[in-house]
Order: structure tokens, then sequence, then C-alpha cells
């Protein structure tokens, strides 16, 4: 479709306006809200029950944070897909080591820290799970 001469300076006149009224240096509204993170779909995936392999253990500590519980410790620790983790200590403090899942058993080294100078070496334990817990060794991990 072809517009006379006239209307189509016309037309990009209003176009030009109508972007230069859209366009400020003013904030967002302020009834937009903020777009909040979505945390990872495996932090409230079910645990798998049965002989686990090095893949059911991964896809069941990677990214999910866990409470546990030895005879002689208790606190919170958190996985990572990088096999790193994290863990606080109840009455002794942070810290932080690896891991790595092999078929059917949980191999972690913790680093040194204040209250465990040396850090530990790698040490595997078998691990299982009843659906709702692991139990890797004597710890339980119970999902956060």
């Amino acid at each position: 479709m072809r517009f006379p001469q006239g209307c189509a300076a016309i037309m990009l006149a209003v176009a030009g306006f109508a972007l230069v009224g859209c366009s400020s240096n003013s904030s967002p509204s302020p009834d937009l809200a903020p777009v909040a993170p979505v945390a990872p779909a495996v932090q409230n995936a079910p645990l798998p029950t049965g002989q686990m392999t090095a893949g059911d253990i991964t896809r069941a500590l990677a990214e999910r944070k866990f409470t546990f519980a030895t005879p002689n410790r208790k606190g919170t620790v958190t996985y990572y897909k990088d096999g790193t983790f994290e863990y606080d200590e109840a009455g002794k403090g942070t810290g932080s080591g690896i891991w790595q899942a092999s078929n059917g058993k949980l191999c972690e080294a913790r680093n040194p820290t204040s209250f465990l100078p040396k850090g530990t070496p790698s040490t595997c334990t078998p691990i299982t799970s009843d659906g709702t817990r692991l139990t890797a060794g004597a710890m339980q991990l119970i999902p956060l």
C-alpha cells in the first residue's frame, strides 16, 4: 500500500514523537514486582530407594541441603554438583570438603578448619535410602 508523499512524512513524525514519549530516564513502575530466582527442582525431588548407583547418589545429593546427625556430631550440610560441600557443625563451626559418588558408596574428605586442623582423608561409606532419609555409614542425612 502506498501513501501520498505528505502522509508518509506525517506518519514518520508521529512515530518519532511516539518513541520519544515512551522513552524516559525514570525507574520502572513501582507496581512491577521483582522476579525471584527459581529454586532448582532437584531440591524437592524424592530420594531414591533400593540399590543406589553413583548416578542415583549424585542426583540425591547435588544442589541439596540436609540436616546430618551421627552419634557424635550434628548440623547441616549442602552438597554441590561440582563435587564440593559446605557444612555447619553444631558447637564447632563451618567447613568444606569434597565428595564423590561411587556405586553404593559416598566418598568424602573434609578440608582443614580450626576445629579439624588436618582435615580428613577421603573415606567411602556405604549409602542407602529409605525414600525419606539417606544413611551413609553412621550419618543420617535428612533433606531440608
